[in-house]
């Protein structure tokens, strides 16, 4: 705000216009890595976020993981914690699809409710490691069949988290140890890019492999 002089004994107020805030609040399935990767982006890609957008990304204390705990970790955020404002901030729900059977019909129970109150998704099928990866590889080098089945490859690890731990030299779920080094403008690049090679429809991805993630990442980063 300032003053404009109209005369020498008129000055006029004149109000500036600032932007208001936006942010962009984050309800993860996992508790350590989806939490730890999308904080990384924010400290490690800070300057390529919108000086304008906040990113909440919510803390989650349970094990609880079905879609609709997902949904009330979220709502209990913008109820008690943040003052969420619908239609200016976003808010997003970033689950794995998996393979177990009843994982589809929980997803879908809570579209309805995703729509009426404009919760967006992301998803990975299967698992948000499977974004992981495509940072990191010529992701079309592996079978498609391989990487969407994501077997059990000992009786501690799935394909995918071996190939993560193959590539980093080391890859563990646990609180703290998440690779911030996987977190590069290039990293994210090339994962934007190759994620365009799977399915990236929501409706598709519930039954092939894909992701729309990058939806999501082009919504916090801007590289252009």
């Amino acid at each position: 705000m300032g003053f404009k002089e109209r005369s020498f004994t008129q000055p006029i107020y004149i109000e500036e216009s600032i932007e208001a805030k936006k942010a962009i609040i984050i309800s993860c399935e996992g508790r350590v890595t989806e939490f730890e990767y999308f904080n990384g982006i924010k400290n490690n890609l800070s300057s390529f976020i919108d000086v304008v957008l906040e990113i909440h990304v919510i803390p989650k204390y349970s094990n609880a993981s079905e879609p609709k705990d997902i949904v009330k970790n979220l709502e209990e955020y913008i109820t008690n914690t943040y003052d969420y404002k619908n239609g200016h901030d976003e808010c997003w729900l970033v689950l794995d699809r998996e393979k177990v059977p009843e994982r589809k019909t929980n997803i879908l129970a809570i579209v309805s409710t995703c729509k009426s109150k404009n919760y967006n998704i992301a998803i990975t099928n299967p698992t948000f490691e499977f974004w992981l990866l495509l940072h990191l590889e010529n992701i079309e080098q592996y079978d498609k069949e391989v990487l969407f089945k994501n077997d059990n490859v000992n009786t501690k690890r799935k394909f995918i988290d071996k190939e993560l731990s193959n590539r980093l030299l080391g890859y563990n779920k646990r609180k703290g140890c998440f690779p911030t080094k996987i977190i590069t403008k290039e990293n994210i690049q090339r994962a934007l890019e190759q994620e365009k090679l799977f399915e990236n429809e929501f409706e598709k991805i519930l039954d092939k492999l894909g992701s729309n993630v990058g939806k999501l990442i082009n919504k916090i980063v801007q590289f252009d």
